[in-house]
């Protein structure tokens, strides 16, 4: 499911390409929006397409060493633990894995190379080899070392970000949450589990969702409103000077604060300061969390900050 600060980085990089083009409406930045949002469930299904493609590179291996010309007492009798993994026949028997995978849009055809190099890895791998060499596997022991293949194969892959981006320019950013969005699949998949164990909803609920949304109809809605707010705050700085993403970036922070009675006023200082850091400079993540600081002070004295919600009544 999508974390709210995915969300973030998603409407940032909505508004950006909006500034850009000097065309804020909203029902294009909507439509930008939802299908970035669901290239990141694309991603998802794609990187579980290349768990199997692995097993089924795996599985061809095995079979063309059993007919070498003098084939060695290993290649007839292999080992069959990664070539029936539970965990991995499980996500090929899943209804929605079929209808993400079924038309062939969803593959590594261009990219033989990736998954030579990653069963390479996996297979030269201790922890591979310990797998394989137990007579027997439990459902835990399939899961382990597909937890083991996420972590420390295919996130370690140091072409991987590059061979999406060419992909999906939407991707780049994606990789790292849906590695971690498969790994908690990895932990948290029961062997009983049916179809519904896989990625139904990008949103974990309602309200993620219409945070989304909400973030972006006040940025766009209110900009103008913003940035006077910012040019009262920077006096001694020509707001043309300052990088569209900062002033984003604070737009963003000022909706959260004004708009969104739920979020603590600390998570929405933290979460951009923290977006900063990767999205701007460090000058940039000073200065915006000097302006913020400014800026939430002021509202605070307009009673222009209401937080509602458990242990935020009275947080103005």
């Amino acid at each position: 499911m999508v974390s709210r600060r995915l969300i973030r980085v998603k409407t940032l990089q909505v508004l950006f390409s909006l500034y850009t083009k000097d065309d804020l409406n909203f029902d294009s930045a909507l439509k930008q929006y939802k299908f970035s949002i669901g290239k990141t469930q694309e991603l998802y299904f794609l990187m579980l397409k290349l768990i199997v493609d692995l097993k089924d590179l795996h599985l061809e291996k095995i079979e063309i060493n059993k007919h070498k010309h003098l084939p060695s007492k290993e290649d007839l009798n292999p080992s069959l633990n990664f070539s029936q993994n539970r965990w991995i026949r499980q996500i090929e028997e899943n209804q929605q894995y079929k209808r993400f995978t079924h038309n062939g849009s969803l593959n590594w055809i261009d990219n033989e190379k990736l998954i030579v190099q990653l069963n390479k890895s996996l297979q030269n791998s201790p922890e591979f080899k310990i797998y394989q060499e137990q007579e027997s596997t439990s459902y835990n022991d399939d899961k382990k070392i597909i937890k083991f293949l996420l972590e420390n194969v295919i996130g370690e892959h140091p072409e991987i970000i590059d061979i999406l981006e060419e992909k999906s320019i939407f991707w780049t950013e994606d990789f790292e949450f849906v590695v971690n969005l498969l790994l908690k699949t990895a932990r948290t998949l029961k062997a009983s589990d049916n179809e519904s164990f896989l990625l139904s909803s990008l949103y974990k609920n309602k309200d993620d969702e219409q945070f989304g949304y909400d973030l972006l109809k006040f940025n766009i809605q209110y900009h103008n409103d913003y940035r006077q707010i910012i040019e009262s705050h920077t006096k001694n700085w020509e707001i043309d000077r300052i990088s569209n993403t900062d002033i984003i970036l604070i737009e963003m922070a000022i909706s959260e604060l004004k708009y969104m009675p739920s979020i603590p006023v600390k998570v929405t200082m933290d979460e951009y300061i923290e977006l900063a850091k990767h999205y701007s400079s460090e000058k940039s993540r000073i200065f915006i969390n000097g302006i913020l600081d400014k800026i939430t002070i002021m509202l605070k004295s307009e009673g222009a900050i209401q937080k509602k919600g458990r242990g935020l009544i009275g947080q103005q």
